[in-house]
């Protein structure tokens, strides 16, 4: 019997996953029964990946909901394989991915104004103001006579406020983890961090406020400036550097940055997942990259650093190793 804390190779998973596609297509032939059972006692890694794979069908509730589809219906050859990532991927991760899944697909799809993972758009609110979403974006609206207010559940947003009447809308707010953000017409940028925001006032100014602040701050933050903030306080502001707004142009600018933090950022705009090698961890990366395709993002590393890129899972699963 395989020990429960087994490392499974990435051969296994792929070939469970499609055993599991081939079990949801049709019902099994007594020669494709006799073979899966081979495959299943060919050796203790087939037997490990299998006892994953049963164990998550019968979690199929609690499986996202795109990926239960791919494992439910039959797809064709691309899908098949992109299904198969999928179904290994979650093979892998376990029930860590599940739960993270499902959190994001919450924040998002209850949300007034969302984009998935990759996603970007642009809408329009009630006031005429505007709202660009970057990436796995969410975000609630309220407006009503005595305030307009966006609260930011994740991801960057560009807001561009519109010249309203002030017996029609109140003063606009948005509202983040950490505080509270009041325009003074003007144009400005926000992204939710893991308990941090960060500001970018591009024009007019902007009133950050932050929810449980200890002393008093001049908290009037100028058009060309950009500042990041606690829910305790605001942090050493800076010019606005032009790698903060890049995302607007569906671009991810960066300078001087570490290899793995710079993944980190690549990870928002794609499915599956990344890693990089201890070894290239610290490797400083610069340019601007196309957030609109990770694959040719990872290709430019590849032909601009000394690593290579390994795909596993239908590329679902990349590190990025030295060369």
């Amino acid at each position: 019997m395989p020990e429960s804390n087994q490392k499974i190779p990435l051969r296994a998973l792929e070939e469970a996953a499609e055993w599991l596609l081939k079990l949801q297509d049709a019902p099994l032939s007594n020669l494709e029964q006799q073979t899966l059972l081979d495959w299943q006692q060919a050796n203790t890694d087939n037997q490990a990946a299998w006892e994953k794979a049963q164990r998550l069908m019968h979690g199929m509730a609690q499986m996202p909901k795109d990926i239960a589809g791919a494992v439910l219906n039959r797809a064709d050859d691309e899908g098949r394989r992109l299904a198969i990532g999928k179904l290994a991927l979650l093979l892998a991760a376990g029930p860590t991915i599940w739960g993270g899944s499902k959190l994001v697909e919450s924040q998002q799809w209850s949300a007034d104004y969302r984009t998935t993972k990759g996603g970007f758009s642009s809408v329009t609110l009630p006031d005429g103001s505007t709202v660009k979403l970057n990436t796995a974006t969410a975000f609630d609206i309220q407006f009503n006579p005595t305030h307009r207010l966006l609260t930011l559940r994740e991801g960057e947003i560009e807001i561009v406020t519109a010249p309203v009447n002030s017996k029609q809308f109140g003063p606009f707010l948005v509202s983040t983890q950490e505080g509270e953000l009041m325009p003074l017409g003007t144009r400005f940028t926000v992204r939710q961090h893991q308990e941090m925001t960060h500001l970018v006032v591009i024009e007019g100014r902007v009133k950050a406020t932050p929810k449980q602040a200890t002393q008093h701050q001049n908290n009037i933050i100028e058009a060309g400036q950009e500042v990041s903030f606690s829910r305790y306080q605001l942090h050493a502001r800076k010019a606005l550097r032009p790698e903060s707004t890049a995302w607007l142009q569906r671009m991810l600018a960066v300078h001087n940055m570490p290899l793995s933090t710079f993944i980190n950022e690549v990870s928002r705009y794609r499915h599956g997942l990344l890693r990089v090698s201890p070894k290239l961890a610290e490797l400083t990366i610069s340019g601007s990259f196309p957030t609109t395709n990770t694959d040719t993002i990872l290709t430019m590393l590849s032909h601009t650093y000394p690593l290579t890129v390994s795909r596993h899972l239908g590329g679902y699963w990349v590190t990025l190793e030295a060369s």
